[in-house]
């Protein structure tokens, strides 16, 4: 079936000249030369796209567009004008048009656009019908997704959702752990009974523990009166334990008591206290034996790690981010659109801070955006050193002493080039510019082999 496209010019000579252009290309092409029979031949042949002048004899072509909106087409629109000024261009784009064209036109560079909007056109129609037609995943509340990744890390929620299994989520930061926690939560038969979260990583060390498990009145300075733990708050429903991995080693051999005994004690206290809830802890980092290096204890691991779910990172799903960011033009308080040039420059991106990136750079664009069109202009994305040197500096662990952070450093370096090369040592090896033999020695030495 031959792409329709309608072009709407009261210039006789100019409407030849177009639908000869465009059969030419082989569209179909409807013609008008007035607002009204335009807007008709619109609503009910349903072209996939319109060619619009602005000025017409009896309505303007804005006016058109205002009326094909409300009538609900899906066309995409390409205004044309003579006028040099600025008002018709936004005007235009400020009520859906995909782009405008000055006159006299370039054909070269009419039928790119025309191009670009029906590719964008095509886009938006797989959004909705991905949408209207989503399993039982959409029923997650915040989670969006429809990439096999995704449909992945529905099926793991599914499975262990009615389980008591303790579950660890791994995946770099942002990628959406706390949601699958919320989700995991949800769907479980403790879905009535509370759902209370714990960042590790915001709690200071000295306090962590009290906030765990609670404490008896005079168990420290200032302990005026006996305090609830996390732990008793989650009687009957789930703990989440976000950044499991900022424990340090003497919270990490309670939490292993607590989690293996199903008992606390509060914090000046001898008194054990039954607790029974279900665990969830998440980590952006490696806590298998291999990778934590001793910072983490290994039975602790064991323990967490009953059931694992690994949440892909943006850049292995980039069919989600159309998705997402709708979802995310939706939270504004005014109508906002995307043109397709900013929508192809989302979506190179990389993404290394993942959906909490990417939700952040949509709402600096929308604010970026006062006429309610996002430009390429308006994504504003940080861009960050072509070496990680400086960020991994700034984070290096020195109080772990030379010869630890050395070892550290030397096992992400061998797993990193191992990756990279897809297990082939060989190639590992000239990735690290080392030989194969003490490529084998540090694999050896840090598990890995």
């Amino acid at each position: 079936m031959r792409t329709k496209i309608l072009v709407v010019e009261d210039e006789r000579t100019a409407l030849q000249s177009l639908s000869l252009l465009l059969e030419d290309e082989g569209y179909e092409v409807l013609r008008a030369e007035c607002g009204e029979v335009g807007l008709a031949l619109a609503l009910h042949e349903e072209p996939d796209l319109i060619l619009l002048d602005v000025r017409l004899p009896d309505i303007d072509g804005i006016t058109v567009l205002q009326r094909l909106r409300a009538g609900r087409s899906d066309a995409a629109v390409l205004i044309m004008t003579a006028d040099t000024t600025s008002s018709s261009a936004i005007r235009a784009t400020q009520n859906g048009a995909f782009d405008y064209l000055s006159k006299p036109i370039n054909d070269d560079h009419l039928l790119v656009l025309i191009g670009r909007a029906l590719e964008y056109r095509k886009l938006e129609i797989e959004v909705r019908r991905l949408r209207d037609t989503t399993p039982r995943a959409a029923t997650i509340p915040g989670m969006v997704g429809h990439s096999l990744p995704m449909q992945e890390v529905y099926k793991m929620i599914g499975r262990v959702a009615n389980s008591e299994a303790t579950v660890l989520l791994t995946g770099e930061s942002g990628t959406g752990k706390e949601l699958v926690a919320n989700a995991i939560h949800e769907f479980s038969q403790r879905a009535k009974s509370p759902l209370v979260k714990v960042n590790c990583a915001a709690i200071p060390e000295n306090l962590l523990e009290a906030e765990l498990f609670g404490h008896e009145r005079g168990a420290f300075t200032n302990a005026v009166a006996r305090r609830i733990g996390r732990f008793e708050q989650a009687q009957g429903g789930t703990l989440f334990l976000d950044e499991v991995a900022e424990l340090s080693m003497g919270l990490q051999a309670k939490l292993l008591r607590a989690v293996q005994e199903r008992t606390i004690e509060r914090l000046g206290s001898n008194h054990p206290i039954a607790v029974d809830c279900r665990l969830i802890a998440a980590t952006a980092q490696d806590l298998s034996p291999s990778g934590s290096l001793g910072r983490f204890r290994e039975d602790l691991y064991y323990r967490l790690n009953v059931f694992s779910i690994h949440l892909p990172p943006l850049r292995n799903r980039a069919e989600d981010i159309p998705l997402l960011v709708q979802r995310f033009l939706g939270r504004s308080d005014r109508p906002v659109s995307l043109r397709e040039d900013a929508l192809e420059r989302i979506i190179s991106h990389s993404w290394p801070g993942n959906v909490r990136e990417l939700e952040n750079v949509i709402a600096r664009a929308i604010v970026l955006a006062p006429g309610g069109v996002i430009t390429p202009d308006c994504i504003q994305i940080a861009h960050r050193p072509s070496t990680e040197a400086g960020t991994f500096e700034s984070h290096i662990p020195h109080r772990e002493g030379y010869w630890n952070v050395i070892r550290r450093v030397e096992a992400h370096l061998v797993r990193a080039a191992l990756l990279d090369a897809m297990g082939n040592k060989a190639e590992a090896a000239r990735i690290l510019g080392i030989q194969r033999r003490l490529l084998y020695e540090k694999m050896a030495e840090f598990g890995l082999a």
